[in-house]
């Protein structure tokens, strides 16, 4: 049986990998011209996703990610409220892509192809992409994310609505920070909660996976309520182009980060104002709701962000 699978990010390579175990002939169709960086921070590791890492030999438990063996709250002075044990697993969207992509063939794995349409006759799905190449399958799968060119065909009115707050991340090297500071964060899971808004930290890999001490990365993610009009202007990136989902890394525009500069400097505690200002390109996440009705139609199925949407603060979404 013939797959194509629409997307090579986190869930398209684990629907290849676990499609491979069951010897179908499954190749991978990725937009990106290169290999992905950068496109998300931090994520917890959930049991599912150790289990599937490790019934597939992708990662040993020991390199899963930094571990975090305390949750601590602060207050609005930045001091610990109070603390409890938390046995949790941190890494980043980076390092797992990075672990799935090793363990899919190369071979099977084609940068630059983006999607325009796919069709459906009889027993067979046809996917048309931009640059002209035409692939014809048993089997379509769209991970293709939020605006997904395969949900889009069997399900035309279903998009994503904004829940109403972003999320703003940041990334930290930990050589950056003082030895006080990293001793603040490594090892825990801090949070400070607020009115209508909360900000978390934690340490996550080095930008290539380096679990080394001295060579790891502050995550941190801050939740902030924003109208469709503050949004609109968030979206509107640094080139003046108007973006759905998301501001990546480097392409807010100074706006916005002088937006972000302030809105810290008003509402946050020194440690965690700090380290927003110190944070060298913050990037936006836009957070909505999405679930379909059906996840397949005869030839065609959706999986991933092209299917439903776990809201990031669940720390959900990759399980």
């Amino acid at each position: 049986m013939k797959i194509i699978i629409i997307g090579g990010s986190i869930g398209g390579l684990s629907a290849g990998i676990a499609l491979n175990c069951k010897n179908f002939d499954v190749e991978i169709y990725e937009r990106s011209t290169a290999r992905m960086r950068g496109r998300g921070a931090g994520l917890v590791i959930q049991p599912d996703m150790m289990d599937y890492l490790m019934q597939h030999n992708i990662s040993p438990k020991e390199i899963f990610g930094v571990p975090a063996l305390e949750r601590q709250v602060l207050n609005n002075q930045g001091r610990v409220a109070y603390k409890f044990q938390n046995d949790t697993t941190f890494t980043s969207w980076n390092y797992i892509w990075q672990q799935l992509k090793d363990h899919f063939p190369d071979t099977k794995y084609f940068y630059g192809h983006e999607l325009s349409k796919v069709e459906q006759k009889g027993k067979l799905a046809t996917a048309t992409f931009t640059n002209g190449v035409v692939k014809t399958a048993d089997l379509i799968i769209g991970a293709d994310g939020y605006g997904s060119v395969v949900r889009a065909h069997f399900l035309p009115e279903v998009t994503p609505t904004y829940a109403g707050y972003i999320a703003y991340r940041g990334l930290i090297p930990e050589e950056k920070m003082t030895q006080d500071v990293v001793s603040f964060f490594e090892n825990k899971f801090s949070i400070y909660p607020y009115e209508h808004a909360h900000i978390l930290c934690y340490m996550v890999p080095g930008t290539n996976g380096e679990l080394e001490k001295g060579q790891r990365q502050l995550n941190w993610v801050w939740y902030v309520n924003k109208t469709a009009s503050q949004l609109s202007q968030i979206l509107t990136d640094k080139d003046g182009e108007n973006r759905k989902y998301a501001v990546p890394p480097t392409f807010l525009s100074q706006k916005s980060v002088d937006d972000l500069h302030a809105l810290a400097d008003e509402e946050l505690p020194q440690v965690l104002r700090d380290r927003v200002h110190q944070t060298q390109h913050p990037f936006v996440q836009v957070i909505v709701d999405m679930n379909v009705p059906k996840m397949f139609d005869n030839r065609l199925a959706v999986l991933g962000d092209a299917a439903s949407f776990v809201r990031p603060l669940t720390a959900s979404v990759t399980a």
